[in-house]
């Protein structure tokens, strides 16, 4: 279930990660932070929920991950801790942002936009399937 509202909206939304595989043809998700074999892709939400350009957050197997969907057609996912000091960091608008220590990050690849971090956020494997967002872990 995905929760919240977009950011162009003023807020991030917040994906809940579903243990069923992208080839599952059920629609009803399993318990919000169950995990499936390392690996193997997870769905983490609704393709619907989460606009062009917006950001999000998730959990994929027990880690916390963060969404941008730059195009209908296309959605990237990070490692959601900083490259800093490990905070999680959190949506903002088209990047992400550390509330530790005020890194920001770049939605489109990652890379850093101001310090104090000098890492880019580690990019994991995202994917649509139909109408589910995809996240391995």
């Amino acid at each position: 279930m995905l929760l919240g509202a977009a950011a162009a909206a003023g807020g991030a939304i917040a994906l809940s990660a579903c243990a069923a595989s992208p080839s599952d043809t059920s629609t009803a998700p399993a318990a919000a932070g169950a995990s499936a074999p390392a690996g193997t892709p997870v769905r983490i939400g609704k393709l619907s929920e989460v606009k062009v350009g917006d950001t999000a957050t998730g959990n994929a197997n027990g880690k916390t991950v963060v969404i941008f969907r730059p195009s209908d057609k296309k959605v990237l996912a990070y490692d959601a801790t900083c490259t800093h000091a490990g905070c999680p960091v959190a949506p903002a608008g088209q990047g992400f942002t550390c509330p530790c220590h005020g890194s920001t990050f770049k939605g489109s690849d990652g890379s850093v936009i101001t310090g104090p971090a000098r890492s880019p956020l580690a990019p994991l494997t995202a994917a649509i399937d139909g109408e589910w967002i995809t996240v391995t872990a």
